[in-house]
């Protein structure tokens, strides 16, 4: 695997990418906003991280580049982080039996998902 690294700064992140193959990046985007919860104002933070590239795919006898994303996006406080690290890594320990299930191909998923303790 290559290493990253650092294409540019944005106001709301940073994006990297593979020096070798610079249509791969991976964008880090923060925001935040204020948030009431029962009449309290706290900070609500939405991070989106968005891995972009371009593949090479034949059909039949065409060559095309396929623009392919993949983009997780977390919304909470700075008060619920430890659920959201719950929710994150069950859905990371979950994601290779889905894949391999063809979720992303459109079936649904006969590993059901779990509730993070």
């Amino acid at each position: 695997m290559t290493a990253l690294k650092l294409l540019k700064s944005e106001p709301t992140g940073v994006v990297f990418a593979d020096p070798a193959k610079p249509d791969y990046q991976v964008r880090f985007k923060t925001t935040n906003a204020p948030k009431g919860l029962n009449g309290v104002q706290v900070q609500n933070y939405a991070t989106e991280i968005i891995i972009t590239d371009n593949n090479s795919v034949t059909l039949g006898s065409v060559s095309a580049q396929d623009a392919i994303s993949v983009r997780l996006r977390v919304s909470g406080t700075a008060q619920s982080g430890a659920r959201l690290d719950d929710i994150i890594a069950a859905l990371a320990s979950q994601l290779p039996s889905w894949v391999a299930e063809g979720v992303l191909k459109g079936f649904a998923p006969t590993t059901t998902p779990i509730v993070p303790v």
